[in-house]
């Protein structure tokens, strides 16, 4: 990988990743101000629902209380005149039967107060339904006990009734009564929160200080149900400062964003120094292969020249020309290894032509049996059709003896290696096969890969660079053809696929072969 391009994909994967951080730090603290803002509203609606189930508690005992004073007191004018002289709570009381007043007695002679009770309760002595109305469910029940508020005189009339028998009981309680308790009874401390209690926007309670503290805003406002529908309460609260969550959690956003490119820095210096560390090596083997080819091209040749005198001089089979068949077997050997690392070290340049494939197998051939037969092995060639492609002949040679050189090394116990061609449509298949004990199939796609080699007791002992089937396949590539390889216990099998020549007279000279 180029180093602009490389740092382009390392520039774009930090900014990415770090738009992705920001991006969800910045809804994680969205999410935090709006978590604290809901908990706070919680809050402040259990306390005001806190302080109204206090307020209808106390109703509630009062209304129990007078209820047991309606159901033993005596009706007569003088106990009832008691009662109220007794009850502080009791400012007056009626009673009816039937629409007909029979407490106060209208008949005999009224005080001031009684007259005004009476003019209060004109409006339910003429239409005890007005009691009630409050508390209609449904036409069939009705109630027979409640509260009644009226606010019509000025001063709110707030009376109890109660149903005995035939008869309509109703207690004026005393608002002022009423008031006095919820104000002294009301303790809670909801610092440095602040909960009103208003009855029809006159203050009635107020928790901690007199005045506000600064900065409180109404959270929740809860009005009572009747009769003290009038009455609201509001809770008052500082809302959570969104700006320390937004400030504190940038900073920490910031800082895991700057961790993060300093990392992605430090890898991108480590990935570039091992990249030209990696390229030093690799110029490195490459001068030093090209080195080495000079002086083996000088083995061979002159190893071939005593060769051919050998053979003029028609002697028996010596042990020199074994020798020298030795000599020529492991110089071509090391033509090939060094081959394959000058191609490894730098990309191939492709001469594609016409080429007719038979006599380039041959040249393959004849130059690997001798190192078969030396290890007691069998190569067979097998061609099937005259077959002609469209490539480069070196490029050939290298994939195809880069295929029999692994044979060579491990499928020697499978004592047979085949080279087969043959035509399929447009396409021409080049295929070795041994029967040695071939590959795992959790192997067969790794071994394409640089410097992969296949761990097993077959491997063991036998030297190898891990490069060959790599190069082979990068060639093939570079040939418009493909590899593959399929491998049982009875042996693997690697085609080389490559497109047909279109024009089969432009075959080049079979010299070039030899």
């Amino acid at each position: 990988m180029k180093p602009s391009k490389s740092l382009f994909l390392f520039a774009f994967t930090t900014l990415l990743i770090c738009a992705a951080i920001a991006y969800f730090g910045y809804r994680t603290l969205t999410h935090e101000a709006l978590l604290r803002h809901y908990q706070n509203q919680r809050l402040a609606q259990s306390h005001t629902s806190q302080v109204s189930s206090f307020i209808q508690g106390l109703l509630k005992q009062n209304a129990v209380h007078l209820s047991s004073v309606a159901t033993y007191i005596s009706l007569d004018s003088k106990a009832l005149n008691q009662l109220i002289a007794q009850e502080s709570s009791i400012d007056a009381l009626f009673v009816l039967e039937k629409n007909r007043l029979l407490f106060p007695n209208t008949q005999a002679a009224l005080t001031e107060k009684e007259k005004t009770w009476l003019q209060a309760i004109s409006p339910i002595v003429q239409d005890p339904s007005l009691l009630y109305s409050h508390y209609f469910t449904d036409e069939q029940t009705r109630p027979t006990s409640g509260w009644y508020l009226s606010r019509e005189l000025g001063d709110p009339l707030l009376i109890y009734w109660l149903q005995r028998g035939n008869q309509l009981i109703g207690f004026k309680f005393s608002y002022v009564k009423l008031l006095s308790d919820v104000i002294n009874s009301l303790a809670f401390d909801y610092a440095p929160n602040t909960v009103r209690v208003a009855d029809d926007g006159r203050l009635l309670y107020q928790s901690g200080d007199s005045e506000l503290a600064k900065g409180q805003m109404p959270l929740d406002s809860l009005r009572l149900p009747y009769p003290l529908s009038a009455w609201q309460i509001d809770y008052y609260a500082k809302m959570p400062n969104g700006y320390s969550i937004y400030l504190w959690g940038g900073l920490l956003i910031l800082l895991l964003i700057a961790l993060f490119g300093l990392a992605m820095l430090y890898l991108y210096r480590e990935y570039t120094r091992q990249v030209r560390l990696a390229q030093q090596q690799v110029n490195f083997v490459g001068q030093v292969s090209h080195e080495l080819k000079t002086p083996l091209t000088n083995i061979s040749l002159y190893a071939e020249m005593l060769q051919e005198l050998q053979q003029e001089e028609s002697a028996p089979r010596s042990p020199n020309q074994r020798y020298l068949e030795v000599i020529l077997n492991e110089s071509q050997r090391l033509s090939r290894l060094i081959q394959n690392i000058l191609s490894f070290t730098k990309a191939p340049k492709v001469h594609l032509q016409a080429v007719a494939l038979s006599p380039v197998l041959n040249t393959i051939y004849r130059a690997f049996l001798p190192a078969f037969n030396a290890r007691q092995m069998e190569l067979v060639q097998l061609v099937h059709a005259e077959i002609h492609l469209t490539t480069d002949v070196d490029r050939l040679t290298q994939i195809i003896s880069n295929f029999l050189s692994n044979a060579e090394k491990y499928a020697a116990h499978g004592k047979r290696v085949e080279l087969i061609a043959e035509q399929r449509a447009d396409r021409g298949l080049i295929r070795v096969r041994d029967y040695g004990s071939g590959i795992a199939a959790k192997d067969l796609k790794a071994i394409f890969q640089p410097f992969y080699r296949v761990k097993s007791s077959i491997t063991e002992g036998v030297s190898g660079t891990g490069i060959g089937l790599t190069i082979s396949k990068q060639l093939a590539i570079g040939l418009q053809g493909e590899i593959s390889v399929t491998s049982g216990p009875t042996g693997s099998c690697f085609t080389l696929s490559l497109p047909l020549a279109l024009e089969p007279q432009a075959i080049i000279d079979k010299e070039l072969c030899k």
